[in-house]
């Protein structure tokens, strides 16, 4: 008898303890929004601000659902292709000032995006050294393979 009162009460105890809560997820109204929140957090250069509402329309759930805080990878996303889009457009104008500030931003705030993937913080500092040294070519293929569906104000 003691042993199935023993039994019981562990088999109780593991149901009372403390079960890992479901992911929040967020419908396409509460990731606009989230989205419209979360823009203010980053900076953007001259005329390449994205325009939020197509933004969150094409990359949101649409009628379904999506992982809450999947609007930050996004903006973190679009982000990275307005700094490397407003560094070539800065160096194409020849406006050193705004290329400087461009590559600050690509040294110093892209690698830091997303810490849950050390591969693309890698590749942020390498797009980064690249393009201090002259070379464009890889950040021109990160915005050629993220970039298309973004519209720019």
């Amino acid at each position: 008898m003691e042993r199935y009162l023993i039994a019981a009460v562990i088999l109780v105890a593991g149901c009372a303890a403390p079960q890992p809560a479901a992911p929040a997820v967020v419908d396409q109204q509460q990731y606009t929004q989230a989205m419209q929140d979360g823009v203010a957090r980053y900076t953007w250069p001259d005329g390449r601000k994205p325009d939020l509402t197509v933004l969150a329309e094409k990359s949101g759930p649409g009628p379904d659902r999506a992982p809450a805080g999947s609007e930050r990878i996004v903006l973190e996303m679009t982000n990275a292709c307005a700094w490397y889009l407003g560094w070539e457009d800065a160096r194409q104008r020849g406006d050193q000032a705004a290329v400087s500030r461009a590559l600050k931003v690509m040294d110093e705030v892209l690698p830091t995006f997303s810490p849950e993937d050390p591969d693309g913080q890698r590749y942020a500092r390498e797009t980064a050294a690249k393009a201090r040294a002259g070379d464009g070519t890889q950040a021109a293929d990160y915005v050629t393979a993220n970039c298309d569906s973004v519209l720019w104000r």
